[in-house]
């Protein structure tokens, strides 16, 4: 099949390139510079927004799958994170649709879906109701839900087949810009002035990708598919870390209320001094909540299948360690 991507040299989108390769598909990618692909990708240097240009890297192509986003949590990217995920996403799909392209696969995040402000006795599916007002606070995720809806409301409307698979937080090898992997390179380095009573989950990239491979074939039109491996307590979270990183820091635990309201003062008081705070109120916020969530879906349709989060964690752990990112003492 011939598949054109975007954001191909990402952490995801690499990964996600070689699979398509390796199962024998002709690939194009868009990119800046086409000398980061990977052996057997076609590259386009172009943009989103160049619409001649899109029509030229699309003629041909059989399925579309769209990775390309912008991640932040500082509320003065909002504007930015709306644009790329909902505005340049909707030309993207209309030069698709000129295209004759029939699959179209978006890359989200389990949190437009499995994310609770309080810890509940099950995991989050693809059927509960969407957390609009929680997300709400965070722009990235808000802005990730639009544009889910906008690409699944194509599938009534043109003659695209489209889904969408929502990851869980991404570890595992390959992170060479810390995209994803921050939170433990953080943990590794005690970074982590306090821990609070949220919930994670966790996924290796490369149980990831594959299934980007299968959703060009498999998988109902219409519909979202969390791919998520584990779910653990933050604080569990950070002594795997640490074990896998021989390595320990003695934090407190706070409780939700002490971890908000103790960030806030401190994103004060850096301010007055025009200091750079350690943490900010988005990330406590978001480590206060449960993001569980059941792949039951995925595994059922699409085949998905999640390795060990130890091993996860341990070849995290390892490649900082190999690109000089962390040392043991």
């Amino acid at each position: 099949m011939s598949v054109f991507v975007t954001g191909g040299t990402g952490f995801l989108g690499r990964a996600v390139l070689t699979e398509l390769v390796a199962a024998g598909h002709a690939v194009r990618a868009l990119v800046r510079k086409a000398r980061l692909l990977p052996t057997g990708v076609e590259g386009f240097e172009g943009r989103l927004d160049d619409v001649e240009g899109l029509s030229k890297a699309l003629s041909g192509a059989e399925a579309v799958v769209h990775l390309a986003g912008l991640v932040s949590r500082d509320p003065a990217d909002a504007a930015r994170m709306f644009h790329v995920h909902l505005e340049l996403t909707r030309v993207l799909l209309d030069a698709a649709e000129r295209a004759g392209v029939r699959r179209f696969v978006l890359a989200s995040t389990s949190g437009t879906i499995a994310v609770r402000e309080a810890k509940e006795s099950r995991a989050a599916t693809e059927t509960d109701r969407a957390p609009v007002e929680l997300i709400g606070r965070w722009p990235y995720y808000l802005s990730k839900r639009y544009q889910e809806e906008e690409v699944l409301r194509r599938n009534g409307a043109s003659r695209i087949d489209a889904i969408v698979l929502n990851p869980s937080l991404l570890l595992g090898p390959g992170d060479e810009r810390l995209s994803s992997t921050t939170d433990v390179h953080k943990a590794l380095h005690g970074r982590f002035p306090a821990l609070t009573k949220g919930t994670m989950a966790i996924v290796d990239v490369r149980d990831v990708a594959p299934i980007f491979v299968a959703a060009l074939t498999k998988g109902r039109r219409g519909e979202r598919y969390l791919l998520n491996g584990a779910n653990l307590s933050v604080r569990s979270f950070v002594d795997r870390v640490e074990s896998a990183g021989d390595v320990t820091h003695v934090r407190p635990v706070l409780s939700d209320r002490w971890a908000r309201g103790s960030t806030k003062l401190l994103e004060g008081l850096c301010k007055t001094f025009e200091l750079t705070p350690p943490v900010d109120a988005i990330s406590v916020d978001m480590a206060c909540c449960d993001w569980s969530c059941s792949s039951k879906r995925a595994v059922q349709e699409l085949g998905f299948k999640a390795r060990d989060l130890q091993v996860t964690i341990k070849d995290t752990v390892l490649d900082l360690e190999r690109r000089g990112m962390y040392r043991r003492t």
